[in-house]
């Protein structure tokens, strides 16, 4: 017994260590990263490259991000800069997912592996999701009567 609160705080301290923080919006939060500007070797892309950005949006109700196929994640934009203003479709926790499209000058293309925000060795300041602050507050129940019973 004397175990038991040694226990139950080494499973607060796992399960916060393990959590990623909420980004909390009230309206359109925006995602940034660093440009992209060389290949997985350290090469920098030729004059002829073309970088574009892939952004995926995963309900984190659905389970962790990093498990899915690319094909489970919503494609929210396709963009050449390096920050998008994101919104979303109804009130969930939201994790992103980018990748990298490189399409050379004679129209090859290819994509880096993708990134979460969920990821630790993906973010600037550790991993976070996406989640709704309600600043509004619905109407209070009108016309109350018994129902005659």
């Amino acid at each position: 017994m004397k175990r038991l609160p040694f226990i139950v705080a080494l499973l607060f301290i796992a399960f916060g260590c393990a959590a990623q923080d909420a980004v909390y919006y009230e309206s359109t939060p925006t995602l940034a990263w660093d440009p992209v500007t060389a290949d997985a070797n350290g090469d920098p892309f030729l004059p002829t490259d073309s970088v574009e950005y892939e952004i995926y949006l995963w309900d984190m109700a659905g389970g962790d991000p990093t498990a899915q196929p690319i094909s489970a994640f919503t494609l929210f934009a396709v963009t050449s800069d390096s920050s998008v203003q994101l919104s979303f479709d109804y009130r969930a926790e939201w994790a992103c997912v980018l990748r990298t499209r490189l399409t050379d000058g004679g129209g090859n293309t290819v994509y880096s592996a993708p990134a979460y925000t969920t990821v630790e060795e993906d973010t600037a300041s550790g991993p976070f999701v996406y989640s709704p602050v309600l600043t509004w507050v619905p109407r209070a129940p009108a016309a109350l009567r018994d129902s005659g019973m």
